[in-house]
């Protein structure tokens, strides 16, 4: 079985090193993200990309691969497709992504930064999980089954592999709809969420980078499981409503399109096309890219 956490960091790093041309779109997000084709996205925009679309992603991989792709290709800009999900930022730095020497000058500490500063700069959100991984991947040696084409992307063969696959879909969201009975935050408690010090800090970092480079990126809500959605905004979905208000301050500093992709009926999305209750399979990917294209207000073309 795949590691609960996959270290595809280093892996997506090495292929856009060496890529010998610059990629026109460049995907980011965590791996919600990972199932965007470039080669479909190519179809619709006429430009080629590359997914960086990382398991477990955060605010601060998005930082490093948007960095990287500008310093290996400084004289091209580029679009941006950025999924993110409610509460859009935050994550820290995963040990995977600090143990990789290309990263370090891309964080707070500069070149100095390394697995010692990992404790000051992760979050919460960041699993044990992550560190099985660092020592299996870096201290030992890791295989994977799952590979990725050189323009990032999910090789077929792996989709068999992907750790979000789950054997019963039905099952798995009638476990996340009791959980959103059980538990669900209040408005306030979602703003505090928020308002955490240095949440927004790679965040941030990353808009005001692409912003100065002329490009303006699209972010995108991930898409809900209908059910969840619905169970979800019975109970007032304080996490979306304190996101939205956060993404009205955000538009006030920075230039971004904003593709709210939740509601799966907005952009034709189906029930069934779905790896798990968080998660959507190629075929609803497909048909998310085609609605965040056309609802890019022309950032994509």
């Amino acid at each position: 079985m795949p590691t609960a956490v996959e270290s595809d960091r280093a892996a997506k790093l090495t292929l856009l090193q060496h890529l010998g041309h610059s990629p026109d779109i460049l995907i980011l997000g965590s791996s919600r993200s990972r199932q965007a084709e470039p080669s479909v996205l190519q179809k619709l925009t006429g430009h080629d990309g590359f997914n960086a679309g990382v398991t477990g992603g955060t605010s601060a991989d998005e930082y490093v691969f948007v960095r990287y792709a500008a310093d290996r290709f400084p004289d091209h800009k580029r679009r941006y497709i950025w999924f993110t999900d409610v509460g859009l930022a935050g994550g820290g730095v995963n040990p995977q992504l600090a143990h990789d020497q290309r990263a370090h000058k891309y964080f707070a500490g500069g070149g100095n930064f390394g697995l010692g500063d990992v404790g000051t700069y992760l979050s919460t959100d960041a699993t044990r999980a992550s560190w099985r991984v660092l020592k299996k991947c870096v201290i030992a040696i890791c295989h994977s089954r799952i590979t990725f084409n050189s323009d990032g992307s999910l090789t077929n063969q792996s989709l068999h592999y992907l750790p979000e696959h789950t054997k019963s879909l039905h099952k798995a969201v009638a476990k996340l709809v009791a959980a959103v009975r059980r538990h669900h935050q209040t408005l306030a408690q979602a703003r505090a969420d928020l308002a955490q010090p240095g949440r927004f800090f790679y965040f941030e970092r990353a808009l005001e980078f692409m912003n100065r480079r002329g490009e303006v990126p699209v972010l995108v809500l991930n898409p809900v499981y209908p059910t969840v959605l619905a169970e979800l905004t019975k109970y007032g979905f304080a996490g979306r409503r304190a996101s939205l208000e956060m993404v009205a301050k955000l538009h006030k500093r920075f230039k971004f399109v904003f593709v709210d992709a939740e509601d799966i009926r907005k952009w034709g999305g189906t029930d069934v096309d779905w790896s798990n209750p968080t998660h959507v399979n190629r075929s609803n990917m497909r048909r998310l890219l085609t609605y965040i294209v056309a609802r890019s207000q022309g950032a994509l073309r």
